[in-house]
């Protein structure tokens, strides 16, 4: 019979003496991810773990992986891994198992090659005995293959990057990159419980993705209620790139800067500034004024700009690839005066709702203020006028269909009482706040994806709390569920077409 998940991963442990996160297998994630964890046991080794029906598979990797397609590393399977392991760094006691200091050496997301689609598990590969995986991590990117060799008592496997574009014969990532993805520290940091920033002294240089980036003032503090300073803030950043990453990659970037705190003036900077490091990308964006922004693609580039005192991060619905044409459709809910964000709630649902009977999936995040945020996933060609004319037409049937909590007009004499939504936001030259994004209120509030169960029962239990999540919560929620808005990235859908939509009276409630 087989074991329970994670039952021998528990039987190793004593949870009292280690830190070690006990964690629970999540089967039915979203996130394909994966973790590099450089590990000085006994032997220092490397352990590379894939996310796979709600636990790590894992395998030590005694030399670490290489990018030359010669190298066959030797990979010996071990015990399944909680998922809230990917973000565990620390030393483990003497006398326990594993005992020794582990790093988080470099971690991303993976897409199965072998199956993609709905059933994207990598668990009957691995039963079949042959992986091949494309990472998307800080260190580690392009596509791999594990291959068992020997099964049994003795079974052993082969890590081997395969011939890409990021193959290279003389590039070793183990020899030249040997900091934590999580913290920036070494090996030797972590072993010896430095921190890895500090507000004494001031200034810092950080080693991120094999860059250099100088942090300055960081014990200013920029939200004075909870002395929440300018560590915390880069701090939550480096924590939180590889979920919030996906949904920055190649999108021109405006920053909403803050640099005396959130209770002073800010400004909002297009123009990537002129001092920005060499190795930041910048996008040419706009029709008659074309500006050069900001393009954060890795986790140096979101440390950069956060020490920037950039505590709101606002993307285009476009990428670099092509500027006009948006990957998504977004429905902003702001309540007006005498109502707050469980109105949103009943509105989002209602929308989500009417969106389903058209055969479109919805994501929903908080705005990290009073409202929510509603994404329709694109990523077909579609141009804004087309996403535009949508969104316009789907909010004025909402209003249509419920005069008593909808506006779509942005006059205040009309709000009160009502939920606006605000389809104005799909357009070429406007932003919206990224998933992940602090944002600049008297708390460290995020604008933070959930799920439609949990916008439920937040209504159910009429508890607008559970819709304010602050930063420690969100990294607390991402180590345990992953990124609930990874589709946002990658689900193709295609727009129905208006005329018809509007004519089938069926898609809305209480019409016959």
């Amino acid at each position: 019979m087989k074991g329970q998940p994670l039952e021998e991963y528990k039987k190793k442990r004593h949870f009292e003496r280690t830190p070690e996160p006990a964690g629970e297998a999540r089967p039915g994630l979203h996130a394909s991810s994966f973790v590099v964890q450089k590990h000085a046991a006994r032997r220092l080794h490397y352990d590379l773990r894939l996310e796979s029906d709600g636990v790590m598979k894992s395998w030590a990797v005694p030399k670490g992986p290489s990018m030359n397609p010669r190298d066959k590393r030797l990979a010996v399977p071990t015990e399944d891994h909680p998922l809230s392991y990917a973000d565990f760094e620390g030393n483990i006691p003497r006398g326990e198992y594993g005992a020794g200091t582990v790093q988080v050496w470099d971690r991303g997301l993976y897409v199965n090659l072998k199956r993609q689609g709905e059933d994207n598990s990598i668990a009957r590969d691995i039963r079949d005995g042959h992986v091949e995986v494309l990472l998307e991590g800080e260190k580690l990117k392009g596509r791999f293959a594990l291959t068992r060799v020997r099964e049994g008592k003795d079974e052993t496997w082969l890590l081997i990057k395969m011939r890409d574009k990021e193959a290279s014969d003389d590039y070793n990532p183990v020899a030249t990159l040997d900091t934590s993805v999580l913290s920036g520290r070494s090996l030797e940091d972590i072993s010896a419980n430095k921190g890895y920033l500090s507000a004494k002294p001031p200034d810092r240089r950080l080693n991120l993705d094999g860059r250099e980036v100088k942090l300055t003032n960081l014990d200013k503090v920029l939200y004075p209620k909870t002395r929440f300073t300018k560590a915390d803030v880069v701090n939550y950043y480096i924590a939180i790139a590889p979920y919030m990453l996906p949904h920055l990659r190649k999108r021109p970037l405006t920053l909403k800067r803050y640099p005396n705190g959130v209770k002073e003036s800010y400004f909002y900077e297009k123009r990537c500034p002129p001092h920005h490091p060499d190795w930041l990308t910048t996008i040419k964006a706009g029709k008659t004024k074309p500006v050069n922004y900001c393009s954060v693609d890795d986790r140096a580039s979101l440390v950069w700009v956060a020490n920037l005192a950039s505590l709101e991060l606002h993307p285009m619905l476009s990428r670099v690839e092509d500027v006009e044409r948006p990957t998504l459709v977004a429905f902003d809910l702001d309540p007006g005066p005498r109502i707050d964000v469980l109105d949103c709630a009943e509105v989002a649902l209602n929308l989500r709702n009417i969106l389903t009977r058209m055969g479109l999936e919805s994501f929903i995040k908080t705005s990290g203020g009073k409202g929510l945020h509603l994404y329709i996933p694109l990523n077909t060609p579609a141009g804004f006028d087309e996403s535009k004319e949508f969104s316009h037409a789907v909010s004025l049937l909402m209003k249509r269909f419920y005069p008593d909590k909808v506006v779509s007009n942005m006059r205040k004499v009309l709000r009160e009482g009502k939920v606006l939504l605000d389809w104005s936001q799909n357009d070429d030259h406007k932003t919206t706040v990224c998933a992940y994004s602090l944002r600049a209120h008297e708390r460290p509030y995020v604008s933070t994806p959930l799920s439609w169960k949990e916008l439920e029962t937040a209504l159910q239990k009429r508890d607008a709390k559970l819709l304010q999540l602050e930063a420690e919560q969100v990294l607390e929620r991402v180590r345990e569920l992953g990124d609930l808005f990874a589709p946002v990235a990658t689900l193709e859908q295609e727009l129905p077409e208006i005329a018809r939509t509007a004519k089938r009276p069926s898609i809305f409630p209480n019409e016959s």
